[in-house]
């Protein structure tokens, strides 16, 4: 209980006695489900799967650890004060990178192929689709070879800063060989789609 309301438990004798009765006040009963379900969510839902469901990102968690191509997608730093480039991908070997709040960056796509590409950033277990063009255009043709993602009107880097959200993220691109492939707009791509799943994690830290 302390460890979900974040501080010394302050209560009086009966407190334990209140909680197995049901009579614990809702805000605290909120706290302890929420720390349940985010440390605990296997045991809660073999209990309880109503009142634990496993949520839906489960699965496709599973669906990109299984199907998602690690290692042709990788993150470029940019100079914060030029946007200018200052680490290549091809020098980082990590699969999962850290960067700060305020931090400019791309996505730079290994494609084996030309096609046409979608992009998604998830976030607390929410997907959003990521424009990858400045005019807010969700889908680009891709020619074989390395493409730097996203990109301004005049096919130049046009970096991503993420400013608010520390954490960890996910960004997920879509290779399909033909545009109608790609989900639509505002659309959560389907675990079923014909096309190539692209995977990276970005640990954003704070300042």
């Amino acid at each position: 209980m302390e460890q979900a309301f974040g501080h010394e438990l302050v209560a009086g004798t009966d407190y334990l006695s209140n909680f197995r009765s049901g009579t614990i006040g809702r805000p605290k009963a909120k706290l302890i489900h929420a720390w349940i379900a985010e440390h605990h969510l296997s045991a809660a839902n073999a209990v309880d799967p109503n009142l634990f469901p496993k949520p839906h990102t489960n699965a496709w968690d599973e669906h990109l650890n299984q199907n998602a191509i690690s290692g042709r997608l990788k993150l470029v730093r940019f100079s914060q004060s030029s946007f200018g480039l200052v680490e290549r991908a091809r020098e980082t070997t990590a699969s999962d990178e850290t960067i700060k709040l305020g931090e400019p960056f791309c996505l730079q796509l290994s494609c084996v192929d030309a096609g046409y590409s979608a992009a998604f950033q998830i976030y607390a277990g929410k997907w959003h689709s990521l424009p990858l063009v400045s005019d807010g255009s969700l889908t680009i043709q891709l020619e074989a070879g390395d493409q730097l993602l996203p990109i301004a009107a005049d096919a130049k880097p046009d970096p991503i800063v993420e400013r608010h959200d520390a954490g960890p993220h996910k960004f997920v691109v879509l290779i399909a060989p033909e545009r109608d492939a790609l989900p639509k707009r505002d659309e959560v791509p389907s675990a079923s789609d014909n096309c190539e799943w692209h995977l990276l994690s970005v640990q954003v830290d704070a300042k």
